[in-house]
C-alpha cells in the first residue's frame, strides 16, 4: 500500500511538470435534517432525527492524468447522547463506520488506472453506488446496512475509449477486521473484481467478491431507461449467508419532482447464527422535491418505508416515515 502511495505522489509531481495539464478542486458541503417517526412491530411509535448528518465531498484534478476524492462524514445522529463522538472513536476499525469515507488518489495512463486509498469496494450494487446522502436506509437491504464497504485498499483496471466500459481488479482490508491491516495474512483480506457498463439507456454492473468474514459475494445491477423519465432497476446479491433482490421504479415527474419505488426481499441462511430470523421484506416510496426555482441546491424529500420480518415466532411489521430536507453547498477551489 506504502510503494502504491509513494508511485501516485510521484506521478503527481511529474505531471505537474505538464504545461497542458489542468488542475480543478471542488468542495460539496451537504447538510441534512430528517425527521424520521418509526412504528416497530409490536411495539409503539418513536420519533428521532433518523439520518440527519453532515458530509463533504472534495474532489478534482492534479493534472489531467491524476485524480483525487474525498469524502468524510462529520457528523450523524445518534439517540444515544454518549455516543455521539462515534464517528471520530471508530476511525481505526474496518468494521464500523467512521468520519473518512473514503480518500484516494487515481492515476490514468491510457486506457488503464490504478488507485489507492480509502475506497468504496466494487460491489455491483446500485444502492452502493448512490452517495451517502442521497440513500434512505429504510429502503435498502441488509447486505447495505451491516455491510461496511468503505476500506483501505487499491485498485487497477481499465477503461474503453469513451470510458462507456469499465473493467478492474480490487484488494482492499476486509469489513471482519477490528482493525485496517491488523493482519498480514492475505486471507483475511478482500478482493472484488468488477465489471461495469454505462449506456445511454442501459447500465449493467456484474462483480465477484471474497470476502476473509463474509466469504463469497456475488453481485448483480442493472437500470434501463424505459423511457426519458422512467427507469427500471434490479439489484441481485448472492452471499454463504445470505440472498437479496429488489426492483426499483424511478419516475421523474418533472423537472421538480421525483419519485422512486423499491421492493425487495432478503433471504438468510439457517446456519447464520447471530440472527433469529429468516427473511425480510423490505419496500418504500420516495419523492424528492426540488423548490428552489434556478437550481436543485434544495431537496425536500417525503419517505414512507414499510418492512415485515419473518421470524421463528412469526412475523413483524415495521413502518418508517421520514420527512426533511438537503442542501448541496458546492465551491470551485482551484
Amino acid at each position: 500500500m506504502f510503494v502504491l502511495f509513494a508511485f501516485l505522489l510521484l506521478s503527481c509531481a511529474y505531471f505537474a511538470q505538464d504545461v497542458k495539464a489542468q488542475s480543478e478542486g471542488t468542495l460539496l458541503i451537504v447538510p441534512r435534517l430528517d425527521l424520521e417517526p418509526s412504528y416497530y412491530g409490536g411495539e409503539s411509535w418513536s420519533f428521532d432525527l433518523g439520518s440527519t448528518s453532515l458530509y463533504t465531498l472534495f474532489e478534482g484534478n492534479l493534472s489531467k492524468n491524476l485524480s483525487f476524492s474525498v469524502c468524510n462524514h462529520w457528523f450523524a445522529f445518534t439517540s444515544d447522547i454518549e455516543d455521539a463522538a462515534a464517528l471520530y472513536r471508530m476511525t481505526g476499525k474496518a468494521s464500523e463506520c467512521n468520519w473518512v469515507d473514503w480518500a484516494n488518489l487515481t492515476l490514468k495512463l491510457g486506457n488503464f488506472f490504478i488507485s489507492a486509498g480509502k475506497d468504496y469496494m466494487r460491489i455491483a450494487n446500485f444502492e452502493i453506488e448512490e452517495y451517502d446522502y442521497n440513500s434512505h436506509w429504510q429502503m435498502n437491504s441488509f447486505l447495505w446496512d451491516n455491510f461496511q464497504v468503505y476500506q483501505w485498499g487499491g485498485r487497477f483496471g481499465w477503461q474503453n475509449a469513451d470510458e462507456t466500459l469499465t473493467v478492474s481488479l480490487q484488494m482492499t482490508t476486509d469489513p471482519g477486521m477490528y482493525r485496517f491491516f491488523e493482519t498480514s495474512d492475505l486471507a483475511h483480506y478482500a478482493y472484488t473484481f468488477n465489471t461495469f457498463y454505462e449506456g445511454e439507456t442501459v447500465s449493467v454492473m456484474g462483480s465477484v467478491t471474497h470476502s476473509g468474514s463474509w466469504g463469497w459475494i456475488g453481485a448483480l445491477g442493472a437500470k434501463i431507461g424505459l423511457t426519458d423519465v422512467l427507469t427500471i432497476g434490479t439489484d441481485l446479491n448472492v452471499t454463504n449467508f445470505l440472498k437479496s433482490g429488489s426492483l426499483s421504479l424511478e419516475a421523474k415527474v418533472s423537472d421538480k419532482l421525483g419519485l422512486v419505488g423499491k421492493l425487495g426481499y432478503d433471504s438468510f441462511s439457517s446456519n447464520w447464527d447471530e440472527y433469529e430470523f429468516a427473511g425480510r421484506f423490505f419496500s418504500g416510496v420516495l419523492c424528492n422535491w426540488y423548490p428552489l426555482r434556478d437550481s436543485e441546491d434544495l431537496r425536500v424529500h417525503f419517505m414512507a418505508a414499510p418492512s415485515v420480518t419473518r421470524g421463528p415466532l412469526g412475523s413483524d411489521t415495521d413502518l418508517y416515515l421520514s420527512a426533511g430536507a438537503t442542501y448541496f453547498f458546492e465551491f470551485n477551489l482551484f
